[in-house]
């Protein structure tokens, strides 16, 4: 089974890949994001150790259509959809909860559990992941 979150943000304030590993980190996330790749580009398995440990996600991109801003409670137009999908392995779940926090939280974004239906805005957002990394470990 896998588990999927999706980011909605404005494409021209999608933070540097360096600006984003820096963030994970500082917001005290216990992962450390790859810094080799292009965050509007990428797409496919992205590592992001957790404590050490061999993790990572799926990440896709794409351009958000009119269907999904139905569904959205934004308070703002989101053109960028970014997709982080893990498989049931938590420490997955770890590493992809971070990322998406930071992306909007740096943004001004809003993330998605698709799982649950609940919507994070921002800073929000942030606070979702701790508590759900707190869950875990």
């Amino acid at each position: 089974m896998s588990r999927d979150i999706g980011i909605y943000i404005v494409k021209k304030r999608l933070p540097s890949t360096f600006l984003l590993r820096d963030s994970i980190i500082h917001s005290g996330f216990p992962c450390v994001l790859d810094d080799e790749f292009d965050p509007l580009t990428f797409s496919g398995f992205l590592p992001c150790p957790v404590n050490g440990s061999i993790s990572g996600f799926e990440y896709y991109v794409h351009e958000v259509d009119d269907d999904e801003l139905k569904e959205l409670n934004a308070t703002f137009v989101p053109d960028l959809a970014i997709i982080l999908s893990t498989g049931r392995y938590e420490l997955e779940w770890i590493s992809a909860v971070a990322t998406a926090s930071c992306i909007a939280s740096l943004a001004g974004g809003l993330v998605v559990d698709y799982l649950t239906g609940n919507q994070y805005f921002a800073d929000d957002a942030v606070k979702w992941a701790k508590a759900e990394v707190s869950k875990i470990q």
